[in-house]
């Protein structure tokens, strides 16, 4: 006998109750832990999927398009992937990268509200079309997949039409989805800061203010710096 799939709601619902419960267990331990918990519980839920509702994709290594896009973040993604890159950095790498969060910054800053989602500008993780810190990527770096590499070469290229898209996989996202807000799910309960902010900005303002982890820490606002994308 045949069994049908699980619908995509049911799959985004049933990773939800799972993340928000290893969330909560790991949390006791600090978000950190918490944090690479639901990347765990992602990537296995990812494995149980039948094989062609989680690829092949187009993405590989040395394709960036994405890269170019701004990214929304919680505050402890931001302190993970800080504290990843000064240590697998070299001096010198670690300070080329804390000059291209200033430089990033300074540009999206510049930019008119209304273009900052709509200009290409690179992140400043980026390093000849690979990420520096793939490892300790956010969740929405993640969670972002496509079918199509001309697909999103089109969008780059063409980054204030914001009816292109690109084909993704529904499952995939939906897994995704579930791990993540079962994350926020568990922050709130803890009640930690976890507002979305756009990376760039997030990053510069922790590694310019040493105060921003702490008021984290303190489970308060993190990031006081007027916002450059509203979540």
């Amino acid at each position: 006998m045949s069994h049908a799939r699980p619908s995509y709601q049911a799959i985004r619902i049933r990773v939800a109750e799972i993340s928000v419960d290893q969330s909560r267990k790991a949390l006791r331990t600090g978000p950190d832990r918490s944090l690479r918990q639901v990347q765990r519980v992602i990537e296995s839920e990812i494995r149980r999927l039948p094989r062609d509702e989680r690829g092949p994709l187009a993405c590989a290594a040395g394709c960036d398009f994405c890269c170019h896009l701004r990214v929304m973040v919680n505050p402890v993604e931001v302190f993970a992937l800080i504290d990843f890159l000064h240590e697998a950095l070299s001096r010198e790498d670690w300070e080329d990268f804390c000059a291209s969060v200033a430089q990033a910054n300074q540009q999206l800053r510049a930019l008119p509200a209304d273009q900052v989602l709509t200009t290409n500008i690179p992140c400043p993780v980026l390093e000849s079309g690979r990420c520096r810190g793939y490892s300790a990527r956010p969740l929405n770096c993640r969670s972002y997949h496509s079918l199509s590499r001309e697909a999103c070469e089109a969008s780059f290229n063409d980054p204030g039409n914001l009816d292109l898209g690109h084909p993704q996989l529904t499952a995939l996202a939906q897994v995704h989805a579930g791990g993540q807000g079962g994350f926020v799910a568990a922050l709130n309960e803890a009640g930690f800061d976890s507002r979305q902010y756009e990376l760039v900005s997030a990053l510069a303002e922790a590694l310019d203010d040493p105060e921003a982890r702490n008021r984290f820490g303190d489970r308060e606002q993190a990031f006081l710096r007027e916002p450059l994308v509203e979540s």
